[in-house]
């Protein structure tokens, strides 16, 4: 269920985020609105720089998006660099950590 919130971001990612009851979800609902509106915003600034920085930041996008919606359909939770204090604060440890 985490991995729908990377089909299309940040549209998909809102709805996880608002809608779902588990910790998890919510924060990969979290990550896809970060993805979905950053990525964008690189693409648009590097189209007033040079074409090949709009594509690097087109392609590096891409490719975090795609690893990150793999990842989280294979049940790993990857965390971007800014959203990685949120995890522990959405997504309690497992009982087996705790101890």
């Amino acid at each position: 269920m985490a991995a729908l919130a990377y089909l299309v971001p940040p549209v998909s990612g809102l709805i996880a985020f608002l809608i779902a009851d588990r910790g998890r979800v919510r924060f990969h609902g979290l990550q896809s609105i970060v993805i979905g509106t950053v990525w964008p915003a690189l693409i648009y600034l590097g189209a007033f720089v040079s074409p090949s920085l709009t594509r690097i930041a087109f392609f590096g996008g891409a490719s975090v998006w795609v690893v990150l919606l793999m990842a989280t359909a294979l049940g790993r939770d990857l965390a971007l660099p800014g959203v990685r204090g949120f995890r522990q604060e959405m997504v309690p440890p497992a009982a087996e950590e705790v101890r």
